[in-house]
């Protein structure tokens, strides 16, 4: 595999990720999904009342470079499964 992803450095990533949220009723139909995805959001919650203002914001930078980050890797993990995986048509 090229070391060298092309879609990554023209921002074309962006469109596999609008693919990913178009289906993200796929997973949303998975229990043990929803019952993790309640409980970070809880924990995030939690977290959210109890740090002062200068941790709040360190807190949501974090949260932020999170999400961002995982884009790539959501991204990558769809390309590799474009180009070697078949089991990605039945979805």
């Amino acid at each position: 595999m090229n070391n060298k992803i092309e879609f990554f450095e023209n921002g074309d990533y962006k469109f596999i990720m609008n693919l990913i949220d178009k289906k993200m009723e796929i997973l949303k139909n998975i229990k043990e999904f929803n019952e993790q995805y309640a409980k970070l959001y809880d924990c995030i919650d939690e977290l959210q009342i109890i740090l002062d203002d200068k941790q709040k914001e360190k807190f949501n930078e974090i949260i932020t470079l999170f999400y961002n980050t995982e884009e790539y890797y959501i991204s990558l993990a769809y390309s590799l499964g474009v180009k070697y995986g078949k089991d990605l048509e039945k979805i």
